[in-house]
């Protein structure tokens, strides 16, 4: 079953498009919406080689490196929980 989660709008960059994260069967699924569109990335469990999780009081910022040589994703503006259960579910897909 899918796991939606989406950047608080009180926090930077993320007012009026939040970023988006999907945690589904087949991997860790990155939306980046835009006026006119959207940006989609998929990364598949095993292809994640870190995962960083940076929690200030409120929110978290959550950076998701790949073995791949992509550039790292980065999503900020988490609620501190959502962000522990993007980096669990990761941690027990890998497993």
């Amino acid at each position: 079953m899918d796991k939606h989660y989406k950047s608080n709008r009180l926090t930077s960059g993320n007012a009026l498009f939040p970023d988006e994260v999907i945690v589904a069967n087949d991997g860790i699924h990155f939306i980046k919406r835009r006026v006119l569109g959207s940006d989609e990335e998929i990364i598949s469990y095993g292809k994640i080689a870190s995962v960083k999780l940076k929690s200030g009081v409120l929110f978290a910022d959550l950076t998701i490196e790949t073995t791949g040589g992509s550039q790292p994703i980065f999503i900020n503006g988490l609620l501190k929980g959502d962000a522990q259960e993007i980096k669990d579910a990761i941690r027990a897909y890998q497993k």
